[in-house]
């Protein structure tokens, strides 16, 4: 039996909000696969793969690819505790966890160019890999309708599911719409940040800090137009 603290919270769907989350993470994914020799941050698959493989092979910053796993664990696990605790308040608990998002991202700007992007001591990189964690947490808690935000492995299998539900039906279907735009998100966000680290390096992160900071004050003025009304009635 579910617990009132178990129950979901009521569905929001925003694939505005979605899409500018999935090129945040493209952006960051790549800038970090280009700055650590293919250290992966966004999705944590990559992180088992490097993790395993590199029990057998030289051992070079082992320690930093096996802690990848429990920073994005420990970062969905805070993630949760913010919904939680916010209850029915989506929108204080998007502004909590966005915020926390976007400050991991000045951390890792400011570490990376205080201790360069060396491939074998990738240690900045984890605060990219606890950012990404919380915003993998956010979706599935905060966007449950969305589609992945950071994973395009399982957005391509949907994507292949709902364009032959969409020839079946000879209309495009809502999901197809939705993945499609996440993808396209994810995607303009790889372009983009290919070309600012090449012009920036990881200064570019900068970038991403600010559109979640742009998210978070959007967010804000939600919660400040609905309240607006109850104060105004006191």
């Amino acid at each position: 039996m579910l617990t009132k603290n178990d129950a979901s919270p009521a569905q929001r769907s925003d694939t505005g909000l979605s899409v500018m989350l999935a090129l945040v993470a493209g952006y960051v994914d790549v800038c970090t696969f280009l700055a650590f020799a293919g250290f992966f941050v966004a999705q944590v698959t990559g992180s088992y793969v490097v993790a395993g493989s590199g029990l057998f092979g030289d051992g070079d910053g082992l320690g930093v690819k096996v802690l990848a796993i429990p920073v994005f664990l420990l970062a969905g696990m805070v993630t949760t505790a913010i919904v939680r605790l916010s209850g029915p308040r989506q929108h204080l608990a998007m502004v909590g966890s966005l915020g926390l998002e976007a400050a991991l991202l000045c951390g890792l700007t400011i570490a990376s160019l205080h201790d360069g992007a060396d491939p074998i001591t990738a240690g900045p990189a984890l605060f990219g890999l606890a950012a990404m964690g919380i915003q993998s947490a956010t979706v599935r808690l905060l966007l449950p309708s969305s589609a992945s935000t950071n994973v395009m492995t399982s957005n391509t299998t949907q994507m292949a599911i709902e364009l032959v539900d969409s020839c079946r039906s000879r209309r495009p279907t809502v999901r197809l719409l939705q993945t499609g735009s996440v993808m396209l998100g994810f995607l303009a966000g790889i372009i983009a940040g290919a070309l600012a680290h090449r012009v920036a390096g990881l200064a570019c992160l900068g970038l991403a800090a600010l559109a979640l900071c742009a998210l978070v004050a959007r967010e804000i003025l939600v919660v400040t137009a609905k309240t607006r009304p109850h104060a105004g009635s006191l």
